[in-house]
Parts: C-alpha cells; structure tokens; sequence
C-alpha cells in the first residue's frame, strides 16, 4: 500500500513539475506522448509521432520571449558555450512571419533564419497553441506535426521525417539601440 501511494505522490510530481527551476527565464520542454525532456544540450530520441515543445517563461516580464533556429545542419548547435552566436544582433530581423495561434503544427527549418515564440500580454497573438498562466509564469504549448524546409520548399510531415534535427533557442536582451546581449541559450538534436 505505501509503495502505491508513493509511486502515485511521483506520478504527480512529474505532472506539476513544468517551471520548477526558476533559476532559468525559460524552461523548454519536449513532449510526446507521456513523456517530457528538459531541453538541456543533449540528444533527444523522437518517435515519427506529432510532438509538443513546451516553453515555461519564469519571469515574464523581463524575458517573454525566446528565438529558436531549426536547422538540418550544426551550424548554431555547434557553438560552445562561450562562443557568440553569429549576427546575434541581427536576430530580431532574422525571424520568420507565421500565422498566429500555430493552424499548420510546424517548425520552419533553415540554417540561418530564427523563429520567435513570445508571450505579449496586451495583445490577443502569439505562436502557440495554447497559453496558461501560473504563479507569475506563462507556459505555452506549440505542437509539431510538420516541418517546412524553407530553402527547397519541402512539406515533410513527421511520420515521413528520416533527418536528424538540431535546434538552438536564445534568449537576447538589449544592451542599447544596436547590440544585444545573450541571456540564455539551450540546444538539442532531435533524432528520429
């Protein structure tokens, strides 16, 4: 009976656990199935299924938003820690235009280009499927079904997807009207 109850007192923790280390101004999660994995610069297995990236943004108000740059090459992911990002002051105008609230479940692939997920609490837009908001914290939800490989024009769908994928989020903020600072980055390569 103590073992149930204490496998059902885990169950719940994994549950509730989105937004736990409040350390970082955003936590960015892998979903599938039951299954959730802290983006953490490792390598994530990924079954050809529909999956969901969750982003837990801690504070808000100073960070509400994060680039992510999804590429078939390692070109951002390569980076050490202590390398800049490439035109990092140029990210706000490498971003891709999409539709609001994620109709086609995709993330845009491309080696260069970034897309931005942010939370804008004075208007009714943003890229994610849903938003919730808890204790100060927004999480946000986009599901993937599809990827748009921009330089070709290829739709792969993700049961179809046979290449690996490597995805770098930043988050900038700016120092004075030219140049940004990085705040946080995470990465990770998708294996499928």
């Amino acid at each position: 009976m103590y073992k149930l109850i204490f496998l059902f007192l885990i169950s719940l923790n994994s549950i509730f656990s989105f937004g736990q280390n409040s350390k970082l101004p955003v936590e960015i999660y892998l979903k599938q199935g039951k299954d959730s994995v802290l983006i953490n610069n490792k390598t994530i297995s990924v079954k050809r299924q529909p999956f969901t990236l969750i982003f837990v943004f801690n504070d808000p108000g100073h960070f509400p938003g994060v680039f992510m740059n999804t590429s078939l090459t390692k070109d951002y992911y390569r980076l050490g820690s202590t390398e800049t990002i490439p035109d990092l002051n140029y990210l706000p105008q490498k971003v891709y235009s999409e539709h609001k609230f994620n109709p086609n479940k995709e993330l845009k692939v491309n080696q260069e280009f970034f897309q931005y997920f942010g939370y804008n609490p004075n208007a009714n837009w943003n890229k994610f499927d849903r938003l919730i908001k808890k204790d100060g914290k927004i999480i946000a939800y986009r599901k993937v079904k599809l990827f748009d490989v921009v330089d070709d024009g290829r739709k792969i769908p993700i049961d179809q997807m046979k290449y690996n994928l490597f995805l770098t989020f930043e988050i900038i903020e700016k120092r004075n009207s030219y140049a940004y600072n990085e705040i946080y980055r995470a990465k990770t390569k998708l294996k499928f």
